[in-house]
């Protein structure tokens, strides 16, 4: 499993080489640091949401409700740092709660209730946005939409250092140690466990229930991680925040090479296939393709992403079937 890992890290690591080269040598603006620093600024939230949905996805399940869960977030730093004048470190503690709160919520409907993930999530996906809205601070008080936020330990956490933006190096952070989760713990192994054959590791006394638990919490930790990143980068918020974003978040795990059927994924791959996304759209768009084309691109790598899952599963089938045959 690690060996085809790092197979597909590496081939993913060519393609956005060659990406880059072929886009440096199309566009001048495209090799500038400037552009290097909008690339991995624009595109380390996204990734570091598809860290944290690659949890759910490796079980062989989804969470469609991160671009929610993202804009939730948002909403209820806003409100803290500029309505209720909270300190900045009290309000991040609460924001990253939240996101902790929603991906448990998220595991507890799929655990209690027996729901399909992709129902559980999409109802929330739906509640937590309707939530965004009834607490907006931007509608409840109006004045506030003119307003920034302004206090400069909470605006520090979206700076930078030379050319790498501080978000850029949360995701190396979560990247590691994420990775050492999942390849150097017992739980780790359970995650993996789980998602390739959940009866299996019930029957091994594996306690499923927690292990999607702790999967769902991981994914809504991150998308919050993400929202104090996009509102320091703001320094506001609206109530379409994340909108969408899920998105976004799926097709880089998708094109990362974690397989839609669970067991089978890291979480380096998912950010490597995030700045695959942002690389081909930044570089469409700086060679002059229009912006109605460059989603149909995506698309297609997306496609052809999902397609190798399937060539690969089907394969791995091939093969023990005929290690069952020659064993018979």
């Amino acid at each position: 499993m690690h060996r085809k890992s790092l197979t597909g890290q590496l081939g993913l690591i060519s393609i956005l080489l060659l990406l880059i080269i072929i886009f440096s040598l199309l566009s001048p603006n495209f090799r500038t640091l400037n552009n290097l620093r909008s690339v991995l600024s624009n595109y380390s939230h996204i990734a570091i949401m598809a860290v944290g949905v690659a949890f759910p996805i490796i079980l062989g399940e989804i969470d469609l409700s991160v671009g929610a869960i993202m804009g939730l977030v948002g909403m209820v730093l806003f409100n803290l740092l500029l309505i209720h004048q909270f300190p900045a470190p009290l309000a991040i503690g609460i924001g990253l709660g939240i996101g902790l709160i929603c991906g448990l919520v998220n595991g507890l409907l799929i655990n209690r209730f027996k729901l399909q993930a992709f129902i559980a999530t999409l109802a929330t996906l739906v509640a937590y946005r309707g939530i965004t809205y009834g607490i907006s601070g931007r509608q409840l008080f109006p004045e506030t939409t003119v307003q920034a936020i302004t206090d400069p330990l909470y605006l520090a956490i979206d700076t930078k250092i030379g050319v790498l933006p501080y978000a850029f190096i949360y995701l190396i952070l979560l990247v590691a140690v994420t990775h050492v989760l999942l390849h150097n713990t017992k739980l780790g192994m359970h995650i993996y466990a789980t998602g390739g054959n959940e009866t299996a590791a019930q029957l091994s006394g594996i306690n499923v229930r927690r292990v999607r638990l702790f999967a769902y919490a991981v994914s809504g930790l991150c998308s919050a991680l993400a929202a104090l990143i996009m509102t320091s980068r703001m320094r506001s918020t609206q109530e379409s925040l994340g909108l969408s974003f899920e998105l976004s978040a799926i097709t880089a795990v998708i094109i990362g090479g974690v397989s839609l059927r669970g067991g089978i994924g890291t979480t380096l791959g998912p950010a490597l296939g995030a700045f695959l996304a942002g690389t081909l759209y930044t570089g469409l768009t700086m060679v002059g393709v229009t912006t109605y084309a460059q989603p149909v691109i995506v698309g297609i790598v997306l496609l052809i992403a999902v397609a190798y899952d399937k060539l690969l599963a089907t394969r791995q089938r091939q093969r023990q079937l005929e290690r069952g045959a020659q064993h018979g």
